[in-house]
């Protein structure tokens, strides 16, 4: 199936949010799962940190990502792929990202850190999606 540059970016759009939801949501189980076995200090600092680390990771870092992701979806032709929304480099990334977190999991991680690392992750692509909505395709 073919699609538009718009379409690419919707796609990317709708995929990176529902991965952030889900990351978002999952953590904020694990955090608060984890969050009777530590002092409110921790809780607090923990939730706080997920916040910063996630806006500042979404709004500098993943712009970046999204800006260039654009740039190759732009250079695509005018009517191509629904699979050449991302790239297998970005694919690949992908794929690193789910064996660090079932690494992490399986090492024995407490279910507060995990909910910390999941939230921060979760809100830096649920905030950088909105690039893809920003940033408009020229074709």
């Amino acid at each position: 199936m073919n699609v538009t540059h718009k379409i690419h970016c919707r796609i990317a759009f709708f995929v990176w949010a529902a991965v952030g939801l889900g990351l978002f949501a999952a953590g904020s189980f694990f955090f608060f799962r984890g969050a009777a076995e530590n002092s409110l200090f921790f809780n607090i600092t923990g939730g706080v940190l997920a916040l910063v680390i996630g806006f500042v990771k979404g709004n500098f870092v993943l712009r970046k990502v999204a800006c260039r992701n654009l740039d190759r979806i732009n250079g695509l032709p005018t009517h191509s792929s629904i699979f050449a929304t991302f790239s297998v480099k970005n694919w690949l990334l992908v794929l690193l990202m789910i064996v660090i977190g079932r690494t992490i999991r399986l090492f024995g991680t407490p279910d507060s850190m995990i909910g910390v690392i999941y939230l921060a992750v979760g809100l830096a692509l649920g905030s950088g999606s909105r690039f893809y909505l920003t940033v408009a395709p020229q074709k």
